[in-house]
This record gives C-alpha cells, structure tokens and sequence, in this order.
C-alpha cells in the first residue's frame, strides 16, 4: 500500500512539473512573439520617418531655391541691388553696397 501511494504521490509530482514548465514555456513563447511585434512596429515606424524626413529635406531645398527667394522677395522684404563691390581681403571676400 505504502507502495502505491509513494507512486501517486510521484505521479502527481511529475505531471504538477511537466505542467508547471508548459505555462513557464507559453509565457516565454507569448513574451518573445510581442516583443517580435513591437520591433516590427518600430521597424515600419523607423522606415516612416525616414520616408517623412526625405519629403522634408526635398521641401527645404525647393525653399532654398533661388526661384522660390525670388517669388518670395518681398515677403522676406529683400530688396534689388543694383551695382556690387566686391572687396578681397586676404583669404575672405566681402561685398560692398
């Protein structure tokens, strides 16, 4: 009898372990996947904004643009010169109105 209940006792041990490291097994599985997820989502995100960043830089240059100065002069509140002097002082250049 002492036998048998010593078995049980083993059994119920065994199976109380093999399910103990299932759940641990799941919850490392389920841990890893949504940390896949996340570094998914930052990767799209780090693509978006390098697409974004792009746009902006393309934006910037046709501001800079000498064109888009001159459309805008007076907005800016530039105004024509008419004749420039430059002076040359060593390795530096200036220019004179």
């Amino acid at each position: 009898m002492e036998e048998k209940k010593g078995g049980r006792v083993r059994n119920v041990l065994c199976i109380g372990g093999m399910l103990a490291f299932g759940v641990l097994y799941v919850g490392q599985v389920n841990s890893a996947a949504t940390k896949g997820y996340a570094i998914r989502d930052l990767q799209e995100r780090t693509i978006e904004l390098r697409h974004e960043r792009d746009r902006l830089e393309m934006h910037v240059a046709k501001l800079r643009s000498l064109d888009s100065v001159k459309a805008r002069e007076s907005f800016l509140g530039l105004k024509k010169v008419n004749q420039v002097t430059f002076v040359q002082t060593g390795v530096e250049v200036v220019a004179v109105r």
